[in-house]
């Protein structure tokens, strides 16, 4: 999760450095701003997905054994064991998570980018910043 946040940061810091000064155009800042919102949204949803509803047979969840599910299913064959319910020792599918948190990461840049927000580092502190004109 550092990584990711780590990586968010960086993006969030460099892309006013290599963008320049973006046209006043409203209407190109409005396509930004809702592709990123679908960008953000699905990341969101794949990460989701990622941890529920396509979890991986490969691994075990938590603090889990390795092999914990496979032993549960191989179980089944023993008729004591017959209704054992595996499926909450499945892993989670890191590729899909780590995936969308990239592609929401990506939204929230694209999101960031067409408004007139940046982030600062100094000091060992983040700061966002939003000017507003009047």
């Amino acid at each position: 999760m550092r990584v990711a946040a780590s990586c968010l940061i960086v993006l969030l810091v460099t892309s006013p450095a290599f963008g320049g000064e973006q046209s006043p155009s409203q209407e190109s800042r409005g396509k930004m701003f809702w592709s990123g919102l679908a960008l953000g949204i699905a990341g969101a949803t794949a990460s989701v997905l990622g941890v529920t509803a396509f979890r991986v047979e490969d691994t075990s969840t938590g603090n889990a054994p390795a092999g914990t599910y496979q032993a549960c299913v191989a179980q089944r064959s023993d008729p004591i064991y017959a209704t054992n319910n595996c499926d909450a020792l499945k892993g989670k599918n890191r590729g899909l998570l780590w995936g969308g948190v990239a592609v929401g990461a990506a939204g929230a840049v694209l999101m960031i980018g067409s408004t007139r927000t940046s982030a600062e580092i100094s000091g060992g502190v983040v700061r966002v910043v939003h000017t507003i004109r009047f």
